[in-house]
């Protein structure tokens, strides 16, 4: 069985590692541009997607770096960006209930949008193979994010080239997603949301400032119009 579940999660995690691969390269050469030019870029680059399996962080903190920002900005940006994780998790409680706590633990480390995804469409009703299949589609997705940004970092180091622009790709990724999201008329109003939240931000706050501001609003408007958006991806469903 667990032989069978590495070859099927190897094969339904091929589409995530290509994504990964660029993307975590594109991070790595970013922050190889941005830290000192130090044999140890590298294993900076290897330790902090290790320890941060999120794009969208791992892309900010380089702009942190730079920045110096301060850690009440770090924490406030870092929950709000991946606030949307602990919902993917409430949907999960119920299926990895009792499971040994090192396995929740480390679901709940690995588990990214595109995990998630793969997860939700395991329909197997057997519990114990389920959670084996979702144990190595997290850490294969965790295996191939790391390795992204390890080459980012060596070939960052390696060629000389301007890195400049490099880090729209998790921009250029996200727009992609939305636009494919946009198909389906339930999506367009949070999506509108959104968009005013980033404006009203800007206009109120400096670019530097306006994230915060901007997540707090979606966050805030997103909970108290939850029954909305679900009575009207009900009716549209």
């Amino acid at each position: 069985m667990k032989k069978k579940n590495w070859q099927r999660a190897f094969k339904d995690t091929l589409p995530v590692m290509m994504g990964y691969l660029a993307m975590g390269a594109a991070a790595g050469i970013v922050l190889a541009g941005t830290l000192p030019r130090l044999p140890a870029t590298p294993l900076w680059g290897s330790v902090s997607s290790a320890l941060s399996i999120s794009g969208a962080l791992q892309f900010l903190m380089v702009g942190w770096i730079k920045e110096g920002i301060t850690l009440t900005d770090v924490v406030l940006l870092t929950v709000f960006l991946n606030l949307r994780y602990a919902m993917y998790g409430f949907s999960l409680i119920e299926r990895f209930e009792g499971i040994p706590r090192w396995k929740k633990w480390y679901l709940i480390w690995t588990l990214t949008d595109e995990t998630y995804a793969l997860e939700c469409a395991d329909k197997r009703s057997g519990k114990e193979e389920s959670v084996d299949y979702c144990m190595k589609v997290g850490f294969l997705d965790h295996c191939y994010w790391i390795s992204g940004v390890t080459l980012g970092t060596l070939a960052g180091g390696a060629l000389p080239f301007n890195c400049k622009g490099i880090d729209f790709a998790m921009t250029a990724l996200f727009l992609v997603i939305l636009t494919d999201q946009m198909r389906e008329k339930f999506n367009r109003l949070p999506a509108v949301t959104g968009f005013a939240a980033a404006l009203l931000a800007r206009i109120f706050f400096p670019v530097d400032k306006m994230l915060i501001p901007a997540m707090g609003v979606m966050t805030l408007v997103f909970l108290l119009a939850r029954r909305k958006f679900e009575a009207q991806k009900e009716k549209e469903s």
